[in-house]
């Protein structure tokens, strides 16, 4: 299967053997008439958009008719998501691309009538019975579009899908899998609306195949920054990757501050290594600016818990923030969900070192300093060892 890295695909995916081969599987089924759902699932920057744009790729070379959307690049309005997927686009006065005019294919009777629906809502909320209508017709229009061949959906960036859009996608679920179809949503762990949460358990019962798209082993995440290094990466490149948690936009977003700041030197035989630390500032600011979709209660919260180290027990953090421990665990539980902490024993841990080192340098150092006396005094009585406590008073000075 033919893909692309992030950003800009234009990179070999790597570390993906095993979810493209299901999803090549998955092709071959739907071409051979049957229909599936795939639902693929991972945190923010793991590749769920890369594999999508593998899928397309390889469903083209098979024949089949593509439609796909992304959610986070329609407008918030009803049925915004199905309208870009599956309606044909409609020419823009003056709009041309390289090669002359942007084509466009004649409408269905079926497309129309959803147009002129669509266009009437597009500025005043919709009646019940036009709301009702809108939601029959996409229905049909996907039931409908296997009739001429086998076909791809890919929904991307469901977890952000409006409320109409994923009514008509439960609708679908309730009838079933759609015949001579692959459905391909992607979505985050979070955010994870009740509407979303309903949809993904009727496609469930519907019998649709849940993949869960994992951090790239250490070895694939050299690999990946070598692909876009060109060269065998050093010890200390390979060191600062490590932190990246197996994220592939955070290596990245590594890899492409370190070539901004120029810190990339030759290294023999053939190889490459960082030479300074002028890419770091950098690279937290654009980590922080990552976990703007956890809200800011959520990395105000893992920012406090940074100081506590890569892992820490929620009872500290709770004193340290000066919050009752149920409200910590209610907060961090998105944290969680997103895959920036996960469990270890009776600690959470920080999946990213990168993350945690970005949000510890994000602190206000003034306060940083009040967080390392807070939490000398707090891992004191709760008996923690002295050498443990003598670190954190000695970044109160």
């Amino acid at each position: 299967m033919s893909a692309h890295g992030e950003p800009g695909r234009d990179r070999p995916l790597v570390g993906r053997g095993p979810e493209l081969d299901d999803l090549d599987d998955a092709l071959s089924s739907v071409s051979a008439g049957s229909g599936s759902i795939m639902l693929l699932e991972g945190e923010a920057g793991v590749g769920k958009s890369s594999i999508a744009h593998a899928v397309r790729t390889t469903a083209h070379l098979l024949g089949l008719e593509v439609r796909s959307a992304s959610a986070s690049a329609v407008p918030r309005r009803p049925f915004a998501l199905l309208a870009d997927a599956l309606l044909p686009a409609r020419p823009v006065p003056g709009a041309e691309d390289a090669l002359g005019p942007v084509p466009s294919r004649a409408a269905s009777p079926v497309e129309e009538e959803l147009a002129a629906l669509l266009d009437g809502a597009r500025d005043t909320p919709a009646a019940p019975a036009v709301v009702a209508r809108t939601e029959e017709l996409f229905t049909a229009l996907v039931r409908r579009r296997g009739d001429s061949g086998p076909w791809l959906l890919v929904l991307d960036d469901l977890h952000l899908a409006d409320e109409a859009s994923l009514a008509v996608l439960y609708r679908l679920a309730r009838e079933g899998a759609v015949e001579r179809a692959l459905l391909l949503a992607t979505m985050r762990p979070v955010p994870r609306g009740a509407e979303l949460a309903t949809v993904v358990a009727a496609w469930t019962r519907a019998g649709a195949r849940y993949v869960e798209l994992r951090p790239l082993a250490p070895t694939a995440v050299v690999e990946l920054a070598e692909s876009r290094v060109g060269a065998p990466v050093g010890p200390a490149l390979r060191g600062a990757l490590a932190t990246t948690g197996g994220n592939p936009r955070f290596v990245a977003d590594l890899v492409q501050a370190v070539q901004d700041a120029g810190a990339l030197v030759p290294m023999p035989p053939g190889g490459v290594d960082v030479a300074h630390d002028g890419w770091v500032g950098p690279l937290d600011a654009l980590v922080v600016a990552r976990l703007d979709y956890l809200g800011a209660d959520v990395t105000a919260l893992l920012a406090r818990a940074s100081v506590l180290g890569s892992s820490f027990v929620v009872g500290d953090l709770a004193e340290l923030a000066e919050l009752p421990v149920a409200h910590c665990w209610r907060v961090l539980r998105h944290a969680l969900a997103a895959g920036v902490v996960h469990a270890r024993g009776d600690r959470l841990a920080f999946r990213h070192d990168l993350v945690r080192t970005a949000l510890y340098a994000g602190l206000d150092p003034a306060g940083r300093r009040d967080l390392h006396a807070r939490a000398a005094r707090a891992l004191q009585e709760a008996g923690a060892p002295p050498a443990v406590v003598e670190r954190h008073l000695h970044r109160t000075v």
